[in-house]
Parts: C-alpha cells; structure tokens; sequence
C-alpha cells in the first residue's frame, strides 16, 4: 500500500488569548492558499487514493477537502486521527480497507512524526505544516514501511507547475 501521510495546513493560533477552541481551529487564508497550490503536486504523486482519511479537527478536514476536491475523491473525517492518534489506531483504520493499494491520511504533529517512524522503523520526520511523507507500506504493522519520500508545501507546489514544452 501507498500511504501518503500529511500534516494540516497553517491554522489559526492557539493560546491563552485564542477564541477558538483547538478542535475548530480553521486554516488561515495563506493556509488555503499553501494547500491549493501543493494539491497538483500531491495528484501527480499519489493520483487517485483509495480513500483519503483525517482527523475530524476542522483544519485537518480543511486541508483533506481540498485534496479531495483536486483529486475527484470523497472525505472520511475520521475521530482517531486527532491529537493523541497511536500507530495502532491509525493501522486500525487502514484495516478497514484491506484492498487499498493508495491512501492518505491527514493528522498532527507529533503524532505523524511518530506514525512515520513507528511504520518504517526509523527516526521521527520533521513535519512542517502541508508536509507529506510517502510510504510503501509492505503490510498493517509497525516496522513494514519504507520511506519513499518527504515533500515539503513548496517541493508539491513546484511538482504541480506545468512545463514548457
């Protein structure tokens, strides 16, 4: 299985004067204008997932809406992407689609960071917001990925230009 593990976009802050609440912290504009401009990228990388999985935070589902809407695919908002998501909670949700050959999942630090490292048996990845890492997961346990690659806003933003002909 393809997974294709990516961080949410820039969001509104959160602190003591914050009037959002964290779980319905929205993008900020520049943070929809990052997602948009990386969604081309993201197609041309993993084109058409089998389903695309986040966490039920309104920024997170901001940030998979709109590469479900560049990618033609449908939104599972999903409880056990939200802060705190283990490794095992994330392979739960994966089991459930056991014919799968591409998905993405859409989370937060540090979970992803964790999650990466915890599925390919290496070091944690530095997830900048609009981050996204691929890998070729062999089966649903800890230690069966391989990093493919980590591709930052600016990288995904840059894949989706055209070229000259």
């Amino acid at each position: 299985m393809l997974l294709a593990v990516i961080r949410h976009g820039i969001a509104e802050d959160v602190g003591p004067d914050s009037q959002f609440p964290d779980a319905s912290r929205r993008l900020t504009g520049d943070g929809i204008v990052m997602i948009r401009a990386a969604c081309p990228g993201i197609r041309q990388m993993i084109r058409q997932p089998d389903a695309v999985i986040s966490s039920s935070y309104h920024r997170c589902v901001q940030t998979a809406q709109l590469i479900c809407d560049e990618l033609g695919v449908t939104l599972r908002a999903h409880d056990g992407l939200c802060p705190g998501a283990t490794t095992d909670t994330v392979l739960g949700i994966l089991s459930e689609y056991p014919d799968a050959t591409t998905i993405a999942v859409c989370g937060h630090q540090p979970d992803l960071s964790f999650l990466v490292a915890d599925l390919t048996g290496g070091s944690q990845v530095a997830f900048r917001r609009g981050t996204m890492c691929l890998i070729d997961l062999d089966a649903l346990r800890p230690r069966a990925g391989t990093i493919i690659g980590i591709y930052a806003p600016e990288a995904l933003r840059r894949m989706g230009l055209p070229t000259d002909a």
